[in-house]
C-alpha cells in the first residue's frame, strides 16, 4: 500500500475510534425512557379539574400545573443548551448561566464517563429525600427553568410539555452529535460524588428521570389533605 494511503487509512481509523456518537442500544434506551415518562405525565394529569391543577399544598409549594410547566421549561432549555452550547464547546461548560459565578475551575474532560454514571444519574434525580426534608425557601428553583408563578390555563403547561418532549424525542432518535464527548459540570450530590461532569447523552436522560421526580411531586400534591376532591 502506498504511504499516503496508509496514512489516510490510519487517520480514518483513528477518527472512527474517537467518535462518541451514541450507539443503538443507548439511543433505544433513551427514546423508550422518554416515551415512558411522557406517558406517566399524561396519565397523572388526565381528567384533572382546574382547581386540582392549580391547587398548591403550601406557601412556595408548586401546584401540579407548575410542576408540568417546570418540566416544559427545563426540556426547552436543556435541548437548546445541548444543541447550541454543549456540543460546540471543547471544555466542560456551566449549563445554567445564572449559576456561572459558582462554576468550578476548568477540569480535563475524560474520553467518556463510565456507564455506571448513567444509572447513578437516574438514581440521583429520582431521589426526593432532600426535596422533602429541606425547606422550600432554602432551595429556590434555577432561574432558567422556573415555572410561571401564575398559570391561568393549566392546559397550556401540558401542551408545552408535550411539544418540548416530542422535540426531545425527535432529537434523540436522529442526532449524530457527539453527545458522549462533550460535558457540563454537574450538581448532583449524594449519588454523584465521583462524577463531577455530565455528558450530553446524560442530559437527555436526565430530563426523563427529572420527569419521574416531578411525577412523585405530583402524587405528593394529590395526597395533601386539602387537595380538592371530586365528589362522586
Amino acid at each position: 500500500m502506498r504511504p499516503y494511503l496508509v496514512i489516510a487509512a490510519l487517520a480514518a481509523a483513528t477518527s472512527t475510534l474517537q467518535t462518541n456518537h451514541i450507539d443503538d442500544s443507548d439511543r433505544d434506551y433513551l427514546v423508550a425512557h422518554l416515551e415512558m415518562t411522557r406517558q406517566i405525565i399524561v396519565d397523572a394529569t388526565r381528567g384533572l379539574t382546574k382547581a386540582q391543577w392549580l391547587y398548591s399544598p403550601g406557601q412556595a409549594r408548586w401546584s401540579i400545573a407548575q410542576c408540568v410547566d417546570h418540566l416544559a421549561n427545563s426540556e426547552r432549555f436543556v435541548l437548546e443548551m445541548v444543541q447550541t452550547r454543549l456540543v460546540k464547546s471543547d471544555r466542560p461548560i456551566e449549563p445554567f448561566p445564572s449559576l456561572a459565578p459558582s462554576m468550578p475551575s476548568a477540569a480535563a474532560a475524560p474520553e467518556r464517563l463510565p456507564r455506571a454514571a448513567d444509572a447513578l444519574l437516574i438514581r440521583a434525580m429520582t431521589d426526593r429525600t432532600d426535596a422533602v426534608r429541606v425547606p422550600v425557601t432554602s432551595r429556590p428553583p434555577i432561574e432558567e427553568v422556573a415555572p410561571r408563578s401564575e398559570i391561568a390555563d393549566p392546559q397550556t403547561a401540558l401542551v408545552a410539555f408535550l411539544e418540548t418532549r416530542s422535540a426531545l424525542i425527535a432529537y434523540a432518535q436522529t442526532t449524530q452529535d457527539d453527545l458522549r464527548g462533550h460535558f457540563t459540570y454537574t450538581r448532583l450530590p449524594g449519588y454523584y460524588p465521583d462524577f463531577q461532569l455530565q455528558d450530553g447523552y446524560q442530559w437527555l436522560l436526565r430530563m426523563s428521570a427529572h420527569t419521574e421526580r416531578h411525577f412523585m411531586q405530583i402524587n405528593e400534591v394529590k395526597a395533601a389533605s386539602s387537595y380538592p376532591r371530586v365528589q362522586p
